[in-house]
């Protein structure tokens, strides 16, 4: 009966430790993960602008023709990421903008995608500031109206939505201390249930 006692007792030491050492695994990786997080953290700002071409649908072929514009978004949409708009469009910019991106850069923050089935192309420009990316977005799609009828002879009439402003402009804050605290934990929760059933084993078992 005693040996039973000491049993229990023993095991239940053995149990109360591996939970503190979870415990504490857990709260030290979640702390470590946010932490980091923190330390990374940083916020960029999407602006957008459309562009959409239009011209005079008639007769008989009229489905056949819109259906031809719908089929060239996605070739405007690699005339507005191309270096000639980067380039005409890094001209245009402020002083203060053209020294902090370079007309390399444009092209690495600038994405267009055709919107499904219209003849809009969504431009949006990811910046560092709310007014950089409003002043590049505009001048992307100001030189991109000027270049698409060049490349595309047929494309029609090039229209630009209103101008995106420094005060439309989205914010985006990468990473998330929450999704990296929530992160840390697993994984302090996984290491120390690892360490805390191999001490056991190892000081218990062997």
């Amino acid at each position: 009966m005693q040996d039973n006692k000491i049993s229990l007792k023993n095991i239940s030491k053995i149990v109360w430790h591996n939970i503190v050492v979870i415990v504490i695994a857990t709260l030290l990786f979640g702390l470590l993960g946010g932490l980091y997080a923190k330390h990374k953290q940083h916020t960029d700002y999407i602006s957008t602008r459309n562009l959409m071409t239009s011209r005079s649908y008639r007769g008989n072929a009229a489905n056949e023709e819109v259906q031809a514009d719908i089929n060239l978004g996605s070739t405007y949409s690699k005339i507005v990421k191309s270096d000639n708009v980067a380039r005409a469009a890094h001209r245009s910019l402020p002083k203060d903008i053209r020294k902090e991106y370079s007309t390399k850069q444009l092209g690495t923050i600038v994405k267009a995608h055709p919107v499904t089935q219209t003849t809009m192309v969504e431009v949006s420009v990811k910046a560092g500031t709310a007014k950089a990316s409003s002043k590049i977005v505009n001048a992307i799609t100001d030189a991109a109206a000027k270049q698409i009828p060049r490349r595309v002879p047929s494309s029609g009439k090039i229209s630009l939505f209103a101008k995106a402003t420094a005060d439309d402009a989205q914010s985006v804050t990468t990473p998330s201390i929450k999704k990296f605290t929530l992160i840390g934990a697993a994984v302090g929760f996984l290491l120390g249930m690892v360490l805390a059933f191999s001490v056991t084993t190892w000081t218990k078992l062997i």
